[in-house]
């Protein structure tokens, strides 16, 4: 029985550290567990510097991105304002 229960747990450790090394290598079938962010689209203009909106529990976050920091720009309460402010 005790045989059982460590050859057991031994697959179970295997199983988790190729679940772990899979979602690491950001495998596109290994999904994220986090539901509620979601990238909804980007647009890069240049040496690294990136916007971003980004749908977070139902508000949508406009977001510059640059190699020194992350801003908030701007937050929208639904997806009808955002299309308002273009």
């Amino acid at each position: 029985m005790l045989r059982f229960f460590l050859t057991f747990l031994l697959i179970l450790i295997c199983l988790a550290g190729f679940w772990w090394f899979l979602k690491n290598r950001r495998i596109p079938w290994v999904k994220s567990l986090s539901k509620e962010l979601k990238h909804i689209e980007g647009l890069y203009l240049g040496m690294n510097i990136s916007l971003h909106v980004v749908k977070y529990k139902g508000r949508y976050l406009l977001i510059g991105c640059s190699p020194g920091n992350i801003v908030l720009l701007k937050e929208f309460e639904d997806e009808n304002q955002l299309k308002e402010d273009n």
